[in-house]
């Protein structure tokens, strides 16, 4: 499915004026019989009588190097008919598409997402290289980074800038919230103001957290019900994997805590439209990712906007740089004598 979106987006080569294409078959022709005047003898040309001195003072040219003006300048011609042609580039997009959405990412960076769940490699990490490598994809969105513990701030706004923002994500680290806790509400309602004032239609919001809200001065339905109203869909990426945390209490309201702390994110996902995503280990985080940004261009369906770029003046011109070396070159160095 990535190789046939993948083509689908590139842009596709049509002509406006086609008939101008069936000059190149008479070209073929025309080159072709020249080709066969020169190989029997016919084609115009003075006798020079001391051709052999000249070959053996290193007059003559390699013969490869000989055909070379006479290939500069059918390429020019062959490149002056395709130039007739009218041909022009056709990029389809939506409108969504070509504008870009406005993404938050809200980062959990509570002290249980500094695990170290596989090969030494902590949840962090393994969602700042995926949520990195997401940044850098999106190139017509507007991309913000909210992180989170005991409470959140914006890391950055929204912004363009996606070289700035993976630097941020590069250098960010569990110490720059001191309060402990996971204020999942919190994160949410930061990102969805930052959201509420921006005039982009599509606006989505990517919570990554392994944790449940234990902290905050608002709780997450509370803040999905926001996000909700402002049109504001929530992805939840669950970092939790399948590590079941060791608990003094052993109660049969603890051992259902994970359960019930699954089905809040799920509850977050689902008031908003979003989606919800537990990953099994950090190599499902980029699929995870991959897939949502699937489902958001599903959404994006709409009119289809074609931007038309010509080619006519890019043909014209190689076709005369052509020309001109081929002039050069048959004046100077490769000189026909005769």
């Amino acid at each position: 499915m990535p190789m046939l979106e993948w083509f689908g987006s590139m842009p596709r080569l049509e002509l406006a004026e086609p008939w101008w294409i069936l000059l190149l078959p008479l070209l073929a022709l025309a080159a072709w019989f020249r080709a066969w005047l020169e190989r029997a003898g016919r084609a115009s040309a003075i006798l020079f009588p001391a051709l052999e001195r000249l070959k053996d003072s290193g007059f003559a040219a390699p013969r490869w190097l000989h055909q070379l003006p006479q290939w500069l300048r059918w390429s020019a011609v062959v490149l002056s008919v395709l130039a007739l042609s009218g041909p022009y580039l056709l990029f389809r997009q939506t409108e969504a598409e070509s504008k870009g959405i406005d993404v938050m990412l809200a980062l959990d960076i509570s002290e249980s997402m500094l695990q170290s769940d596989f090969g030494g490699k902590s949840r962090l990490d393994a969602a700042r290289e995926v949520a990195r490598s997401f940044v850098l994809r999106r190139s017509n969105d507007r991309i913000g980074l909210v992180v989170f513990r005991g409470k959140g701030y914006t890391q950055c706004p929204l912004t363009l800038d996606h070289e700035v923002l993976a630097m941020l994500l590069d250098r960010l680290s569990s110490g720059v919230i001191q309060e402990d806790g996971t204020a999942i509400g919190s994160a949410i309602l930061i990102a969805v103001n930052r959201l509420k004032v921006s005039e982009s239609l599509h606006k989505v919001l990517l919570l990554v957290t392994d944790g449940e809200n234990n902290t905050g001065e608002i709780g997450p339905a509370t803040a999905a019900g926001i996000a909700a109203r402002s049109g504001i869909r929530i992805y939840v990426i669950d970092a939790g994997f399948n590590v079941v945390k060791e608990r003094s209490d052993q109660s049969a309201e603890s051992s259902t805590h994970p359960q019930k702390d699954g089905e809040s994110l799920q509850g977050i996902a689902r008031t908003t439209g979003g989606g919800y995503f537990r990953v099994e280990d950090p190599a499902a985080f980029d699929e995870t990712i991959r897939a949502i940004d699937r489902l958001e261009k599903k959404r994006l369906a709409g009119p289809v906007m074609e931007h038309r770029s010509g080619l006519f003046f890019q043909l014209l011109l190689l076709a005369l740089v052509l020309l001109f070396f081929e002039a050069v070159l048959s004046n100077t160095r490769l000189l026909r004598i005769p």
